[in-house]
């Protein structure tokens, strides 16, 4: 079984996510239905996942989702106080009015997001202008589900860039004193610009924003589904995707209920879903509907030097995935004329 909700759900309920045949799940479920979480609808979070270790891979999926949207908030975070010269206390208000207005709104991430702008340390100081910038699970080896769930990314053939390059700046992250030196060799970083539009400007921009981030969100689950679907294509264990999206409603990190109660139209409706969510005509108008406010964030990360790898990773995904000419066109008659001199030597 794989679990979530750390110390807290010891009180509050976590979410459990079993795998087995049905004779054994039939013994244990009364049991898990018990000290699992409830989301508003009072319904448990836990269910038949499939067979053998499903739980224990979704539950590892789940954390390259959890790191795609982890990534694409924090992106938004930066911008907002580097770029728009917005104070800490005017983000955790614009982090609330999303939580409650629009897609992200009923997203864990979203909630907890807001009161870390106004949290302070025993000097007074806000806790964010003093935490630096490095993930020490990458340091220490107990991250380890990130970095599984871009293995099998890749071993899947199951493209997963939201997922991917959010891990690859965690790694950057940890590696903080390389970064001092490196910067010490350019002879100081690529600073971000700053805000020099009006404020109604500036109100336009945090709604394309708030767009592009929801796009990134939805973009981290279609990734993710679609590898779970690849690896029960492989594995054959029968998972359940309603259940899975059910589990995911509450007592985990990537509760967004926007987003599960679309998942769990599709897949509820549909029984058998599609092996491909972008193939989905509800999922494809999303994307449509959010891709110009992605797109513009993305063009201001590049023009202001801003860093914003999954924000970014998110647009060559959705530009790449719909498109039939791709530059691989190029790619493979090179390829074809490396291997031709190969057999020459």
């Amino acid at each position: 079984m794989g679990v979530s909700g750390g110390y807290q759900a010891a009180r509050r309920g976590r979410v459990i996510r079993p795998g087995g045949v049905d004779r054994a799940l039939d013994m244990v479920m009364p049991l898990l239905r018990k000290v699992t979480a409830k989301d508003e609808t009072e319904r448990r979070c836990t269910g038949r996942y499939g067979m053998g270790g499903s739980g224990h891979y979704v539950k590892m999926i789940h954390n390259g989702i959890e790191h795609g949207m982890m990534s694409a908030q924090s992106e938004a975070w930066q911008i907002m106080n580097l770029f728009l010269g917005m104070r800490y206390d005017e983000i955790r208000d614009e982090f609330a009015r999303w939580n409650v207005d629009g897609e992200p709104r009923g997203t864990f991430l979203v909630d907890i997001g807001a009161p870390i702008n106004k949290q302070r340390d025993g000097k007074g100081k806000h806790v964010l202008s003093v935490v630096e910038d490095k993930v020490v699970q990458n340091i220490d080896g107990t991250e380890g589900t990130g970095v599984w769930s871009s293995l099998e990314a890749i071993r899947l053939h199951v493209p997963a860039p939201t997922l991917s390059d959010a891990h690859n700046v965690r790694i950057a992250s940890a590696l903080r004193k390389d970064r001092e030196k490196i910067k010490g060799t350019f002879g100081g970083h690529f600073p971000i610009k700053e805000w020099t539009g009006s404020a109604e400007e500036k109100k336009i921009f945090l709604e394309d924003f708030r767009k592009a981030v929801y796009a990134a969100f939805l973009t981290a689950f279609v990734q993710a589904t679609n590898l779970i679907d690849q690896a029960d294509q492989e594995k054959k264990r029968s998972i359940n995707f309603a259940e899975v999206i059910q589990i995911w409603r509450n007592g985990c990190i990537i509760r967004a209920d926007y987003i599960a109660d679309m998942l769990e139209s599709i897949f509820t409706k549909t029984g058998e879903h599609d092996r491909d969510l972008l193939h989905n005509h509800i999922i494809a108008k999303e994307l449509k509907e959010n891709f110009a406010a992605l797109k513009k964030v993305v063009t201001m990360g590049l023009d202001t030097n801003a860093i914003v790898p999954s924000l970014s990773a998110t647009l060559e995904y959705l530009k790449y995935s719909v498109n039939t000419v791709l530059p691989t066109q190029f790619f493979m008659r090179l390829n074809w004329i490396i291997l031709g001199s190969i057999c020459l030597i």
